[in-house]
C-alpha cells in the first residue's frame, strides 16, 4: 500500500456490491478500500483529491464531458500533484513495499489425450468433493475455430477455469500444430489454491500424461515441437493507490507513439480511460487505466460507492508470447533453468515493467494552458497528432528535463513478480494432488 494503513473493507448487504458479480468484487476486496477507513491525516489528504477526481465519474462508468478549466485545475492543484509526486516515488523506487504485485491473465496450452478428456468428464465429482465448483460444457465458443468444446469451471468463491479441448481439424483432415488441451484463468480472481487444486485433479485424471507435459524433458528437447506445456499469455499487474488517472503519465521508450491504442479514441471533451503502449492485439504490450472506473462500468460496483474509494491506477504488462514470434514459452522456463537445451528460453521471464519511464504529475506546472490539457486528456503516446509544431517543441523540452523524470527501480520491481513467477511455477509443476 503507497503511503496508506491498509485496512479490510467492510460491505454490507445494503448493497454497493452486487452480488451477481462476486467474481469480480473478489479480485479487488482488499484493494477496494474506502478513504473513511484511513488513518485522519490521511483521509484530510486523500478526501478533496478523491472527491474532485471521482466528479468525472459518470454512472455508466465511462468519464463524463470534462471542461478544460476544470480538468486544468485539477492537474495543476498543488496539493494534489504532490501528494502524488509522493505516491510515485515510493511506488517506483520501493515497489517491494508499496506495490502489491499480482498475475491475472494466465493461459496455458498441453498435451492430453481423448482418454484423459473422457476420464475428467466422468471424475468431475472428486474434484467438486475437494472445492466449490459449478461445472458447464460448451461448443468452444469464441475458440471454436481452434477447439471444438469447452468445460467451463465456476469456483464458488470466485474465479473460473476455461478448458478447451478436441483441436479443429485443417480441411486436409491433419491437424494443425497446436497442442490438445488448453487451459485460461485469471489468478487473481481465482488464486492460487483453487488453481493447484484443479491442476492437480487434472494431473490425476491424464495418467503421466500432466508431468510428462509440464516437467521438461531435458534428452528430447520441446522446441519446435508440441511436446512440453506453453505459457502463450501471462499477464502481470501492480495498482498504485491514492494514484488518479490522469497523474499516471508514462511513456515505453521500446515503442514510443509509433505503436498504441488508447480508449476512448476520441477524448477531446472528456479523458482516455485506458492507454496502451505497444500494439495491444498482436504482441506483448503494457496497459494502463482505471480499476475503480472500470468496476462501475461493468455492473460490479456502483458510482456512489467508488466515490467513497481510494483512488487507484493500474498498470499491466501482457506477456503475448504465442505472438511475439517465438510459438509460446515453456512453463518449464518460467523461473530461471540451467538447461543448456532451453537456450534462450531457459533466461526466465522478465516482465519488462521497469523500462517503462515515468514522468512527474509536476509536468503539468511546466506546460502551457492548452498542451497541458491535452496531455491529460491524450496521454503522452496520443497526443503528439495533436499538436502543432510549437506545442510538439514545448513538449518535447519539458519531458526531457530531469526534473520531471521519475527513476524506477527495475531490478526490484522484476524481484516482485519473480516470487509470484517462482508460486506459478510450482503450483503448475507440484499441484496439490490427493
Amino acid at each position: 500500500m503507497v503511503g496508506v494503513t491498509m485496512k479490510r473493507p467492510i460491505i454490507r448487504s445494503n448493497s454497493t456490491v452486487r452480488s451477481s458479480y462476486l467474481s469480480n468484487y473478489n479480485k479487488y476486496k482488499h484493494l477496494l478500500i474506502p478513504i473513511t477507513l484511513l488513518p485522519t491525516n490521511q483521509y484530510e489528504q486523500l478526501a478533496p483529491i478523491t472527491k474532485r477526481y471521482t466528479d468525472f465519474y459518470g454512472a455508466d462508468g465511462h468519464f463524463k464531458s470534462i471542461s478544460d478549466n476544470a480538468l486544468l485545475s485539477f492537474v495543476r492543484d498543488d496539493e494534489f500533484t504532490n501528494f502524488s509526486q509522493d505516491v510515485l516515488v515510493r511506488a517506483l523506487q520501493n515497489p517491494e513495499q508499496y506495490v502489491e504485485p499480482s498475475i491475472d491473465d494466465f493461459i496455458m496450452t498441453l498435451e492430453l489425450s481423448k482418454r484423459t478428456w473422457k476420464r475428467m468428464r466422468r471424475n468431475i465429482g472428486l474434484l467438486k468433493s475437494k472445492v466449490g465448483v459449478k461445472v458447464s460444457s460448451h461448443s468452444g465458443g469464441e475458440l471454436g475455430h481452434l477447439y471444438k468444446r469447452q468445460v467451463v469451471f465456476k469456483f464458488l468463491d470466485g474465479g473460473e477455469i476455461r478448458f478447451h479441448f478436441d483441436p479443429v481439424l485443417e480441411s486436409d483432415g491433419c491437424s494443425e500444430v497446436r497442442r490438445s488441451s488448453r487451459v485460461s484463468t485469471r489468478i487473481s480472481q481465482l488464486g492460487f489454491r483453487n488453481f493447484s487444486i484443479f491442476l492437480g485433479w487434472l494431473k490425476e485424471q491424464s495418467n503421466g500424461e500432466y508431468d510428462k507435459a509440464v516437467r521438461f524433458d531435458n534428452s528430447r528437447g520441446a522446441k519446435g515441437t508440441t511436446r512440453g506445456a506453453y505459457a502463450t499469455r501471462l499477464d502481470f499487474e501492480f495498482k498504485i493507490h491514492g494514484l488518479p488517472i490522469p497523474f499516471l503519465l508514462t511513456r515505453d521508450p521500446h515503442h514510443m507513439s509509433s505503436s498504441y491504442a488508447i480508449w476512448p479514441e476520441d477524448a477531446s471533451n472528456s479523458m482516455v480511460e485506458s492507454f496502451s503502449h505497444g500494439n495491444h492485439s498482436e504482441s506483448s504490450h503494457c496497459l494502463s487505466y482505471d480499476p475503480v472506473l472500470k468496476l462501475v462500468g461493468d455492473g460490479t460496483i456502483t458510482l456512489p460507492y467508488a466515490k467513497q474509494l481510494l483512488p487507484m491506477s493500474k498498470i499491466e504488462r501482457r506477456q503475448l508470447s504465442s505472438k511475439d514470434g517465438n510459438g509460446g514459452l515453456l512453463v518449464s522456463a518460467l523461473i530461471p533453468n540451467s538447461s543448456p537445451k532451453l537456450g534462450s528460453k531457459g533466461k526466465g521471464v522478465q516482465t519488462h515493467l521497469g523500462r517503462l519511464e515515468f514522468f512527474s504529475p509536476k509536468l503539468y506546472h511546466s506546460l502551457p494552458d492548452e498542451l497541458a490539457v491535452k496531455v491529460a486528456r491524450f496521454k503522452l503516446d496520443a497526443v503528439w497528432k495533436r499538436l502543432g509544431t510549437r506545442e510538439t517543441r514545448q513538449l518535447k523540452k519539458a519531458l526531457s528535463l530531469d526534473c520531471h523524470k521519475i527513476f524506477v527501480d527495475s531490478d526490484a520491481i522484476e524481484r516482485c513478480f519473480f516470487k509470484k513467477l517462482d508460486k506459478l511455477y510450482w503450483t503448475i509443476v507440484d499441484p496439490i494432488t490427493w
